[in-house]
């Protein structure tokens, strides 16, 4: 029997409607067992007493086994609550792959997953707290904080609504980047600029507008009074 255009239309429609229908049911037992799979993954690394070791086996063992899970999660286009993706951005960070671990949240983040209610805080302030600690122990080595810490910067200052403290944060140390010396402290006399010192003092104004027991009033006066030398006559 010929169909009509109307007909095949129809057609389409419902066997698209049954593959939705069979896809769901498909992936609610999929990921039914995944997270059967993942919470035993999750008792035994608490077997591990050292942090080295947990890292360890997470970098070996954990990602390289559940990575090609959430790949073929992301690849479907699908959006649902999905724990084990959220692992997985979570052990991306503790052993430093902050490339994936960054890309991934972004995803988590416009998905609206959720973190592990272990973690108590959602998966913008996870990565503003988790990304602003790193910065902070590579900057007081000396070490370069970029491409990781602007790229955070921007979605912390321009989308992500964070708790005021938390902001403030990210834009006290923007400033204190901005103010240190080849050996990583934060040392205002040591810069030679007085336009780079006040786009310092305004990031560190804006992070006092923020909260104001954030801490940087006296780097602020020293800014003030090294400007001041760098403008006199």
């Amino acid at each position: 029997m010929v169909l009509s255009p109307a007909q095949r239309h129809s057609q389409r429609i419902r066997m698209q409607q049954q593959l939705a229908q069979q896809m769901a049911v498909t992936t609610s037992d999929s990921l039914h067992i995944q997270i059967a799979e993942l919470n035993r993954d999750l008792e035994a690394l608490q077997r591990f007493t050292l942090r080295v070791d947990k890292i360890a086996h997470k970098r070996d063992v954990l990602l390289p086994r559940w990575k090609p899970t959430v790949e073929a999660y992301l690849a479907s286009g699908q959006a649902y609550p999905n724990p084990v993706f959220a692992w997985c951005i979570i052990w991306l960070f503790d052993v430093g792959d902050l490339d994936t671990a960054l890309a991934w949240a972004d995803i988590a983040i416009a998905q609206q997953q959720a973190t592990p209610d272990r973690l108590r805080s959602n998966f913008p302030t996870f990565v503003a707290d988790t990304v602003l600690a790193w910065a902070q122990e590579s900057a007081g080595r000396g070490e370069s904080v970029e491409p990781y810490f602007s790229a955070t910067f921007d979605r912390v200052a321009t989308s992500w609504r964070l708790h005021e403290q938390v902001t403030a944060k990210w834009f006290k140390f923007a400033g204190q980047q901005m103010l240190r010396s080849d050996d990583g402290r934060v040392n205002p006399a040591s810069v030679d600029s007085a336009d780079v010192l006040e786009k310092a003092d305004q990031l560190l104004a804006t992070a006092e507008q923020h909260y104001a027991k954030i801490g940087v009033g006296t780097t602020r006066q020293q800014v003030a009074a090294r400007r001041r030398k760098l403008l006199q006559p």
